[in-house]
Parts: structure tokens; C-alpha cells; sequence
């Protein structure tokens, strides 16, 4: 159930600015007694033009640029704060002695016994800064201590209670309009604080983001679920149309408040606050929450007219923004509020606690680092009485549950977030929500190192958070070494179906993984994709004509489905030719830049406050690069900005490197410097990542390259001129993570960013020759066959690290397969794949070990004949590989086909006629004997 509470809702006493006409009056009511008069009084307010548009400069601008004299600025205007105040109470509270009594009365046990309510019809005066009302007395501004603050109409008729609502949870609509697309304000302004701030009450308050935002859907959403939602909160635009017809306000004056809703194709949508009044009285939803966007673009009222209109027509509150709003206050602002009245608080409680959050947490991001501001004053309540929408049960038992972890999770292999976790792209979101609007197929293009993989993350993470793919899930599958169908099929039927989806052949898997993701709302991201292909052009394709087609073949099925595919590359796949929605993914924006900036400043231990306005211009100059920003700005602990772009610019005059496809010239020239700053050691060592993919282990450098006696370390010797000890490597490993070059995970375990590995071996290729380097491959393909045959034997004893070792290596054994098919290798390679078997059939990944097998045996040849021409080793893979092919056979009951390979394979070890291969030659008659078996051919059988 909720209620309406007593206009004293659950304080002592309430104050009454009555405001009408050129005049105010004051009233005091305690308890449940009728209200007492003060003398009306002429009301002159302090706030001229200029005064407000100096509130509005401070609230708004001054800590976007906060250099010259804007710390002077600030600090005379939050001065004239407390004047301001001063002048206001003054001319509210101590114009007569009755209003001197009264609030001293109302007062006498404490402001936080105290409600203070302004009523008036006029929007101007209901949106000046009441809540600035300063206390010479008392020394402090009345709203933050106050019990609550509330504007109100004054002529209005309280409607009848809207009927129960639920109360397991919280329910809100979340309405996030963004119609100017560019020009707007972050998609996540508004909500990124705000599931931050709820993540501890997560189980207390459900949230739906509106998809898409537009009117249409949000009547639908509410007509389907009438006395469902709590709140609707609006994150957009108002206005007030001044032709609007329907509508004439108290004053007399025709026109009406409206809201910019988003239609489909993302066009502004003006809507009547009256046609949206009239659906939250239909669907009995109570309270509006609606925060000011680009308000300084706006004309004075907008909000207050739209608020106001609301409220006239039966919302029981609502909650807006009197100014833009920080997202850092935001934070702290939506948090407070949501959680108060999840646990059962008032609306004009819940906000009066929000302003105090505010107050108590008063830093906020600049350019300069954080800075104090005095936003408190910026969130507003209209209500015409108070009103609590959500009463929780009570128990003095705690439920257990409330303290688990959520265990299930939409998210299927999602990488984790790094070092600085996913920052900003709001316009990038948007960008991706619309495109998925009309198409959904997507091919996000851009540069190495911009940040694909981190957009794509993050737009995952945001969907799973918002309900976006609700009854369905998010896959992500990396395409760096070559994945195939099999590994999409496959990680989808594990996730949906569980171990028992690998009981079925392959084609009835695709088939139901197919119908699964036409007719389930989730999202598959094949990241990395340009590889597939070959690249850059002309390079080998990691995947075949066959497997390229079937990708194909999977992408135009999907067509028109419920399913989202989003696909990232350095290039256009046109080879696809599946109507894919092109997206073109270029830097950072300017105030996501300032916050990685702030972050990888924090990390190295660079104040901000300390940096001059220069600091911005380098900034610009890296382009809103990401990785660029990473590998440039730990150098300020010792560069000044100036010193930095001087030595990037000349970088770029004298580039002479050859430019790549899907590389940004800016990115190689942020690289050269930064190596440049490393030690004597780290620009010798670190190239030889280079030959590694993803990850590298300390441990395994370390085994490598240590000892001048063994093969490896001779090798590895004979190109870098030392050996290296593990202390060693740790150093130079942790230098690269300080310069932005690599990131640490853990256990001696350091991440290679996919732009790197490139960028080192033109290093290595810059100092030696090819001969040279290809020599050193060889050993470490030697060095990762044995590790793998180690590994696997491992499985034996140790099956816990050695499943461990194997899995976060796969990377670099993927690596080094391919490398081993291209040398022919096939010892070395029998190695690694048996490993990765091993693996792939613990954790019910069989298919994506079929397509291994299948993509050697052709390199090797299907064919007995192709087999032995290429020698011994050859043929015992294609033995190994070909033994495989029948065990599936017989494990699906294709009798004859299992019997047709053993057969085959038998009779080629026979005639070998060599000794050494008996037990071999045993194996294959005791799985003849099996065939016959299942066959019921029992003489055979013997």
C-alpha cells in the first residue's frame, strides 16, 4: 500500500510562504491545528537577472574551466550566497513580529522538526532559490537541515489515493531522452550514478530503462503494467510552449510545459505535460522525478510549468532539477532519495535527506581535481501534500539472502573491466542503442587502440544493468585466434542448456542455437573480427573459405530476429554481405578524456591542481585516443605538459614509418615516445612480447629466458645479448605497467593490449632480421609444445593448476598451433592440440575442439596418402586426429563411418609392419570389436 500523510507529514510543525499577487504571507501550523496567519508583506526578492545568471555560471560552468580568475569568481558569488539568503529571510521571517514568533516557534526543537512550504501560481516565483533562505542567527542555510522543502499551487483540490501499489520493491521507470544526439548530454549523465549509487539496495528497487524513449513506448509500458511503477523518472528536456492549447494556468496566460520525448529514428518528440499527466494519473503511478537538461539553453519556468502542471493534474510529487546537475551529485543525490524511500520515507523526507547527502559530500571532478561546490540547492520538490508510495515490511530478522551476491548473471565470458574500468562513450551508446533500433546487425569500424573492446563491454554491461536484452542473454567471443562458428554455438548452448547440449550432433546444436537467439532478445559480440579475413589486407585469413562462409551463412539467418549482433573490426567486412549497420568509432570526447585523464594521473600520483591549463592542450593534442592517453600522460610525473606536446609534435614531423591499415599514425608516435622513456632494459627486453598474445606469465619469461645452458635460454641469449631472472622480468614488466604499456592482472600474470604486439615487432624487426626472429619462434613454439605436453600430463595429478595454467595460456597455444601448422611442425602441434583437448572436453567445449582438429587435418590432409607424404610425425597426427573422427562417429552410432576410419587407420599400421606399433595396432582391433558390438555382429565382435 502508500498514503497520503498530514501536510506536516511526519515533522512537528510546517511553514507557509503564501505567495500571491506582489505579495507574501506567512503561516505556522503544529501538528494537526489549523494554520496561523503572519502579515502579509510586499515581496521584493534580491534575485535580479544578473544575480541569476551568476547563480547559474556557479552551479553550471565554473568547474567545467576552472582556471583564470574563475576560482575568484566562484568564491564572490558563494559569498553572495549567504547575502542573498540573508536579504530572503529577512523579508520572510523577520518582516512582522508574528513571523519573528513563528519561526521561533516552529523552529524551537530543531529545523529537522520544521517542513517549509512555498505556494504560489506564478512559475517565476516558484522557481527562484528558496532554498538558499539563510539564518544570520544560526549561522547556516535552512534547506539542508530542514525536514523537508516543498513548493505547492495554491488553489488545487486533493485527488482521491491512488490504490495499492507493490511493495516487494521499488518500481521505476527510467525515461533517458537524448533527441539531439551529439549536441546532448550523456546518455549516462544521470544514470551511471544512479545505479552506482543503488547498487547496495539493488534487491530493494527495480529499474526498467524505456526502450526506445519514445511516447508511444511509454504509454505502452504503462498501460501494461497499471499500478505497477513507483516513479517515473525523466532524464531529458523540457520547455514551455507558450501556443500550446488546452491548458490556460491561474495567471490567465495560455501555454503549457512540455517534455522532449525520443521518437524511433531518435527525432525530438514534444510532448504536453498534460498528455503525460493524464497517463501517470491512468496508470497510477505517483511521483515523477524529471532532471534538467542544457537548462541555461532553456526559458526561465520550463521545468517549474512542467512540474507544476504534473502535479495539477493528480501526481502525488515531483522532483526536478533546478540546474544542470553533476553526475558526482547526482550520485550521491539519487542514491540517498531512492534508498529513503525504499525503506519507507516520505517523499519530501527522502528528498530533504538527499540535499543533505549532497552537502556532506560536496567535492566534485574538474579539470583541477576536485573542488568543493555548493550544489545542495539544486534538486526541488513540487507536491501538493505529503505522500510516502512505499511502506516495506518489517521484520527485526535479517534474511540471509539479502546478504548473497546476485549468482546468476546474464554476462557469458564478458571480459573483465581494466585498470580503469569503462569510462564515458555515452554518445557512442547512444549511437549503438539507435543503430539497433533499425538493424540488427552492426559492424562497429575504427583504429587499433581507440577503445572498441572497451565500447563494446560497456555497452554490454549497460544492457545487462537496464533490462535492455530482458529474457535473453550477452555473448562475447574474441576472434583474435581464429574463432570459429563451433565457439559461437557453442557458448551460447553451454550457457542457455548447460552440459547437456553437447549430447547432440553438430548440426541439431546450430539448429537450436539458431531458433534460441531469433526468438530471445540477447546480444552477441564477436570482438576482434578483422583476422577472420586476413589482416591487414592480403595477409593470410585466420579462418578458411568453409568457415568463412558458415559465419556467413549464421549472420544472414539471423536476420530480422530478436538477437543483436554486434561485430567489431579494424575495417569494413563487406565480405560478409549480410546488410550490416556500419558505425564508425573515432577518440574519446572531451569530458570522458578529462576522466580517464584523472584516473591515469591518480595511478601515478599526479595532482591535477597542480598542472597548468597546458595540461588541456595535450589532451586535445592526443586526440581523445585512449591508449595513446595511457602510454603519454604517466610521463607528467616528470614532463610538464609543454615539454610533452613539443616532443609529440616533433614525433609526428619526423614519422617516417610506414602507416597501416587500421592504425592511427598519432598512436605509433605516442608509442615511440613512451618507449623512449623507458629504461636501457625495458627498450631491449619488452619487444620479445611481441611473439605472445593477450597475456604473458612472468614464470614462463622467466623459464625461458634464464638459463644460457639450455636451448631456450641460448636462444634467447643470442638475440637480446643476457639472461634474465625472474626479478628481473618482474621489474621490467612493472616499469611497462607504469608507463601505460601493459596492465597487470595477477599471479605474476600481465595484459597485452591487441595494438602492442604490432607495435613490438617492428621494434624487433627495427634490430634484427628476420632469419633472427623467426629462429627465436621456433624455440619459444618448442617452449609451449612442452609446456603443454606438461601441462596435460599434469591433468593427472593436478587437474586444479593445471586446468588453470592451460586456460589463461590458451592465447598464446592457440599462437602457437597456427605457427606450428605454417612451419609443419606437427609434432609440436599434436602437443598443443592434445592439451587443448584435454581442456576444451572438461568444460563441454567439444565443438570448438572438432573445429581445431578439422582445420589441422586439412593443413595435413585428409587422406591417408597426403598424411605420409609429409613424413613420420604427420602421419601420427593424422593417426591421432583421424582416431578422433571415429570415437565421434561411434559415440553418435554412426557405425559405419567409425568403422570405415578404424579400418583405415589399422590397416595403415599394419602396413608398416613394424614392431613398435603393436599396442597401436591392438587399440584399433579392440575398437573394430566395439563397432561390431554395438552392430550386434558378435562372431565379429571376438
Amino acid at each position: 500500500m502508500s498514503r497520503a500523510v498530514d501536510m506536516v507529514g511526519m515533522a512537528k510543525n510546517c511553514l507557509r510562504i503564501h505567495h500571491e499577487g506582489d505579495s507574501i504571507q506567512l503561516f505556522w501550523q503544529r501538528g494537526k491545528a489549523n494554520p496561523r496567519p503572519a502579515p502579509a508583506v510586499t515581496f521584493t526578492h534580491p534575485f535580479d537577472k544578473q544575480a541569476l545568471a551568476d547563480l547559474r555560471w556557479y552551479l553550471e560552468e565554473y568547474l567545467r574551466f576552472p582556471y583564470g580568475l574563475a576560482d575568484d569568481n566562484a568564491a564572490k558569488i558563494e559569498k553572495k550566497l549567504q547575502n542573498w539568503g540573508e536579504e530572503l529571510f529577512e523579508l520572510v521571517f523577520r518582516s512582522s513580529e508574528k513571523a519573528r514568533e513563528f519561526f521561533q516557534a516552529a523552529t524551537h526543537d530543531g529545523l529537522n522538526q520544521c517542513e517549509l512550504v512555498i505556494t504560489s501560481d506564478n512559475p517565476e516565483i516558484l522557481t527562484l532559490p528558496w532554498e538558499l533562505l539563510y539564518s544570520p542567527s544560526d549561522r547556516n542555510f535552512l534547506a539542508p537541515s530542514l525536514a523537508g522543502m516543498s513548493r505547492s499551487l495554491s488553489d488545487y483540490a486533493v485527488r482521491a489515493e491512488m490504490g495499492d501499489l507493490p511493495q516487494d520493491k521499488l518500481n521505476i521507470l527510467l525515461v533517458i531522452a537524448r533527441p539531439y544526439g551529439e549536441r546532448d548530454i550523456g546518455l549516462k549523465t544521470i544514470a551511471r550514478p544512479l545505479f552506482e549509487s543503488i547498487a547496495q539496495i539493488r534487491k530493494k528497487v527495480n529499474i526498467k530503462v524505456l526502450r526506445p524513449p519514445s511516447f508511444e513506448e511509454f504509454e505502452r509500458e504503462l498501460n501494461s503494467h497499471p499500478g505497477f511503477y513507483h516513479i517515473v523518472h525523466f532524464d531529458g528536456h523540457g520547455d514551455f510552449d507558450p501556443n500550446s492549447v488546452g491548458f490556460h494556468h491561474t495567471l490567465g496566460g495560455a501555454g503549457q510545459g512540455v517534455l522532449v520525448f525520443e521518437a524511433n529514428d531518435g527525432s525530438p518528440q514534444i510532448i504536453t505535460a498534460a498528455q503525460i499527466a493524464q497517463n501517470l494519473a491512468d496508470c497510477r503511478v505517483p511521483i515523477f522525478v524529471l532532471n534538467a537538461c542544457k537548462s541555461a539553453q532553456e526559458g526561465e519556468g520550463s521545468f517549474s510549468s512542467v512540474a507544476t502542471r504534473l502535479v495539477s493534474l493528480g501526481a502525488k510529487g515531483v522532483v526536478a532539477m533546478a540546474y544542470s546537475v553533476f553526475a558526482e551529485a547526482a550520485k550521491h543525490f539519487m542514491g540517498r532519495l531512492y534508498g529513503e524511500l525504499a525503506a519507507g520515507a516520505t517523499l519530501d523526507n527522502a528528498v530533504a535527506a538527499g540535499r543533505r547527502q549532497i552537502l556532506n559530500q560536496r567535492l566534485r571532478p574538474s579539470p583541477k581535481g576536485d573542488k568543493p561546490l555548493q550544489d545542495w540547492l539544486v534538486p526541488v520538490l513540487y507536491q501538493q501534500e505529503s505522500y510516502q508510495p512505499f511502506i516495506p515490511a518489517t521484520t527485526d530478522i535479517l534474511d540471509i539472502e539479502d546478504f548473497f551476491e546476485p549468482t546468476v548473471s546474464n554476462l557469458v565470458e564478458l571480459p573483465q573491466e581494466g585498470r580503469y574500468g569503462f569510462i564515458g562513450r555515452d554518445y557512442d551508446i547512444l549511437r549503438l542503442e539507435r543503430a539497433f533500433r533499425q538493424n540488427n546487425l552492426v559492424l562497429l569500424q575504427g583504429m587499433g587502440g581507440v577503445g572498441k573492446t572497451e565500447l563494446v563491454c560497456g555497452f554490454a554491461r549497460w544492457l545487462d544493468e537496464t533490462q535492455g536484452r530482458h529474457g535473453g542473454k550477452i555473448f562475447f567471443v574474441s576472434f583474435e585466434q581464429g574463432a570459429t562458428l563451433s565457439s559461437v554455438v557453442n557458448q551460447v548452448g553451454r550457457a542457455v542448456w548447460g552440459d547437456k547440449f553437447s549430447q547432440y550432433r553438430q548440426e541439431q546444436q546450430e539448429q537450436a542455437v539458431l531458433k534460441y537467439l531469433k526468438s530471445q532478445p540477447s546480444l552477441l559480440i564477436w570482438d576482434n573480427f578483422e583476422p577472420v579475413a586476413g589482416f591487414p589486407t592480403g595477409n593470410q585469413p585466420l579462418l578458411n573459405s568453409s568457415e568463412r562462409d558458415s559465419l556467413q551463412r549464421f549472420l544472414k539467418d539471423l536476420r530480422g530476429g530478436k538477437s543483436w549482433v554486434l561485430i567489431t573490426s579494424r575495417r569494413q567486412e563487406s565480405w560478409l554481405d549480410c546488410g550490416y549497420r556500419l558505425l564508425e568509432l573515432g577518440g574519446l570526447r572531451q569530458e570522458d578524456v578529462e576522466e580517464l585523464a584523472a584516473k591515469i594521473l591518480e595511478t601515478v600520483g599526479v595532482e591535477k591542481k597542480h598542472l597548468p591549463k597546458e595540461y588541456l592542450d595535450l589532451l586535445k593534442l592526443l586526440g581523445g585516443h585512449p591508449l595513446s592517453l595511457r602510454v603519454v600522460l604517466p610521463h607528467l610525473k616528470r614532463q610538464t605538459p609543454s615539454q610533452l606536446i613539443e616532443a609529440l609534435r616533433l614525433g609526428w614531423d619526423k614519422f617516417t614509418g610506414a602507416e597501416e591499415e587500421g592504425r592511427d599514425k598519432s598512436l605509433t608516435v605516442s608509442l615511440d615516445y613512451s618507449f623512449t622513456k623507458l629504461s636501457d632494459a625495458c627498450r631491449l627486453h619488452l619487444p620479445f612480447l611481441a611473439l605472445f598474445s593477450q597475456r604473458v606469465n612472468a614464470n614462463w619469461l622467466h623459464a625461458f629466458s634464464e638459463n644460457p645452458d639450455d636451448e631456450y635460454g641460448l636462444a634467447y641469449q643470442a638475440v637480446f645479448g643476457e639472461n634474465l631472472q625472474k626479478a628481473d622480468w618482474l621489474r621490467l614488466l612493472n616499469e611497462g605497467v607504469e608507463a601505460g604499456i601493459l596492465e597487470y592482472l595477477s599471479e605474476s600474470i600481465y595484459k597485452i593490449h591487441p595494438a602492442l604486439p604490432w607495435y613490438l615487432r617492428q621494434r624487433l624487426a627495427d634490430s634484427y632480421t628476420t632469419e633472427v626472429i623467426s629462429q627465436l619462434e621456433k624455440k619459444l613454439l618448442l617452449f609451449y609444445a612442452m609446456l603443454a605436453y606438461s601441462f596435460r600430463q599434469e591433468l593427472i595429478s593436478n587437474a586444479k593448476l593445471a586446468m588453470w595454467v592451460l586456460q589463461v595460456e590458451e592465447p598464446n597455444l592457440l599462437q602457437n598451433l597456427r605457427l606450428a601448422e605454417e612451419q609443419q611442425n606437427w609434432s609440436n602441434a599434436q602437443f598443443i592440440l592434445q592439451a587443448l583437448g584435454e581442456v576444451y572436453t572438461r568444460i563441454n567445449r567439444k565443438s570448438e575442439f572438432r573445429a581445431l582438429q578439422q582445420r589441422v587435418l586439412s593443413k595435413i590432409g585428409i587422406h591417408l596418402s597426403e598424411a605420409k607424404a609429409k613424413g613420420k610425425d604427420a602421419f601420427d597426427f593424422w593417426r591421432y586426429l583421424r582416431g578422433n573422427d571415429a570415437n565421434e562417429a561411434l559415440a553418435v552410432a554412426d557405425l559405419e563411418t567409425a568403422r570405415a576410419i578404424y579400418q583405415e587407420i589399422l590397416d595403415a599400421l599394419t602396413a608398416l609392419n613394424d614392431s613398435s606399433v603393436n599396442d597401436n595396432i591392438a587399440v584399433f582391433y579392440h575398437q573394430l570389436g566395439m563397432v561390431a558390438q554395438e552392430k550386434r555382429e558378435f562372431e565379429e565382435a571376438k
